[in-house]
């Protein structure tokens, strides 16, 4: 048998969204009853019945049934050891004990578990039944297996796709469903474009400016989408607006240690490749910069979109590439100017 501590349940009950598939049926996530015994056996007679049997984990409680293989009660692991063993399972079971349905979902089940501080959570039909239970160690791996398969559904929903709707889409949903935000793109790679074509006196005279672009605006891109990932991941809908200021501040301040870090990489890069001390200043200067906007943007862009009633899961990561594209741009542009122009 295994003891359980407090410390193996969560802190706080999980924040679940209504499209998790924590929604399903509790039946995806049940296992045989294993412990199953009859009220009217003696403890002895259940032990020798239990001992027959393969029981996969640990015994942590036994479930009376009567006749009708209905649940009536419950048997602790402690009160089938220590008790007489002419003792009747009807004497020391309890009746006092929680169940869940088959119509139940899984993110209720796990409200069940964290508010209970269950370890076992017998499941019946609507005889009363009993049809398999949930054990904690069981139920928390079935748990992590699926917030990581969440987690990557809310990736792919940052980009804009939605993960397996393809299968059962026509061509032309599947065309509504991406076009606005390759639109989106488009439309920054326009204004990078018009960008480019307003500083082509300064590229065609600091050669090197060309060669770092696609690293500067890699980087900010990162940045950006993850700040994204973590406003959008951080149920923003329930912050207030000081709460969602504090963590753009966070993503501020740690994004601006980065981007310190990175430039000075840069920087160094740039002065082994010969390019002199005013375009390492250069490169130090917008790649510090530049990530620094693109994470506020990727921390401010779901808040906006929140406050306008829009979806930030869906719209937020195209938006945000846009504004961390251009805006990386310009600033690139504009320091190159100011330092290596005459």
């Amino acid at each position: 048998m295994m003891e359980y501590s407090e410390s193996m349940w969560p802190a706080a009950s999980p924040r679940l969204s209504k499209d998790s598939p924590l929604g399903e049926s509790v039946l995806m996530g049940i296992r045989a009853a294993q412990t199953a015994v009859n009220l009217n056996q003696t403890i002895h007679e259940a032990l020798e019945d239990l001992r027959m049997r393969t029981i996969d984990g640990p015994l942590v409680s036994v479930y009376a049934l009567d006749d009708d293989d209905r649940l009536v009660g419950q048997v602790s692991a402690r009160e089938l050891l220590f008790s007489p063993p002419k003792t009747l399972i009807r004497e020391v079971m309890t009746s006092d004990f929680t169940v869940v349905t088959i119509n139940t979902s899984m993110a209720e089940a796990l409200e069940v578990f964290h508010q209970k501080r269950l370890v076992a959570l017998p499941v019946i039909d609507d005889e009363g039944r009993l049809v398999g239970s949930i054990e904690l160690e069981q139920y928390a791996r079935e748990s992590l297996a699926r917030a990581e398969r969440e987690h990557v559904r809310q990736v792919f929903q940052t980009l804009g796709l939605a993960v397996g709707a393809s299968e059962h889409m026509t061509a032309m949903e599947s065309f509504r469903m991406r076009m606005p935000w390759l639109c989106c793109n488009l439309g920054g790679g326009i204004l990078c474009a018009l960008i480019g074509w307003m500083f082509e006196d300064l590229l065609q005279q600091v050669v090197l400016l060309a060669f770092f672009l696609p690293l500067v605006l890699t980087l900010g891109e990162s940045i950006a989408m993850q700040s994204v990932s973590l406003a959008v991941g951080s149920d923003s809908s329930s912050r207030s607006l000081a709460h969602a200021m504090r963590g753009i501040r966070v993503e501020a301040a740690a994004a601006l240690m980065m981007g310190v870090l990175c430039g000075v990489l840069v920087a160094v890069t740039s002065l082994l490749w010969g390019g002199g001390a005013s375009a390492a200043m250069t490169m130090f200067a917008a790649v510090s910069v530049s990530m620094f906007f693109a994470a506020v943007c990727g921390g401010a862009v779901p808040m906006i979109l929140q406050w306008l009633r829009l979806n930030p899961s869906v719209a937020a990561g195209p938006i945000a590439l846009v504004i961390a594209d251009t805006g990386s741009l310009a600033i690139y542009f504009t320091l190159g100017l100011l330092i290596l122009m005459p």
